[in-house]
C-alpha cells in the first residue's frame, strides 16, 4: 500500500511539475530573453522547453493510469521507477549544485525534487528488502 500511495504521489508531483513549466515563459520573461539570442538558440531552447513539458505531463499520466504496475515494481516497471527516481536526484543535486540559489524558489525546488526521486524510490526500496 505504501509503494502505490508512493507511486500516486510521484505521479502528482510529476504533473504539479510539468504546470509549473508551463509558466515559465512568464515567470522568467523568456519573449525579453528571445529576442536577444540568435533564432535558431531561441528555437533549440523553445523545443528542449516543450520536451520537457511533454516528458513530464507523459510521465504523470502514465505514473497515475499505471501506478499499480508501478508500484510493484516487476519487470519494466522496476527499471521505469529506476529511471525516473534517479532523474530526480540527479535534479536535486543539479538545483543544489548548479543554481545555488539564496531565493526561497532555490530550497522549495530542491524539496520537490527530493521528494519526487523519493516517491519514486520507495517501491524500489520496498521490492529489495
Amino acid at each position: 500500500m505504501t509503494s502505490l500511495i508512493s507511486i500516486y504521489l510521484g505521479g502528482a508531483l510529476t504533473l504539479g511539475m510539468a504546470l509549473f513549466h508551463t509558466q515559465f515563459h512568464k515567470l522568467f520573461q523568456w519573449d525579453a530573453d528571445y529576442k536577444k539570442i540568435t533564432p535558431i538558440n531561441k528555437k533549440v531552447f523553445h523545443t528542449l522547453h516543450l520536451a520537457l513539458l511533454l516528458l513530464f505531463f507523459g510521465l504523470g499520466f502514465l505514473t497515475l493510469f499505471y501506478a499499480h504496475e508501478l508500484s510493484s515494481c516487476i519487470g519494466l516497471s522496476f527499471g521505469i521507477n529506476v529511471i525516473i527516481s534517479a532523474f530526480w536526484l540527479w535534479r536535486a543535486i543539479w538545483q543544489i549544485i548548479y543554481f545555488n540559489g539564496k531565493v526561497m524558489m532555490h530550497y522549495v525546488l530542491t524539496g520537490y525534487f527530493f521528494l519526487l526521486f523519493i516517491a519514486y524510490l520507495i517501491p524500489l526500496v520496498m521490492k529489495l528488502v
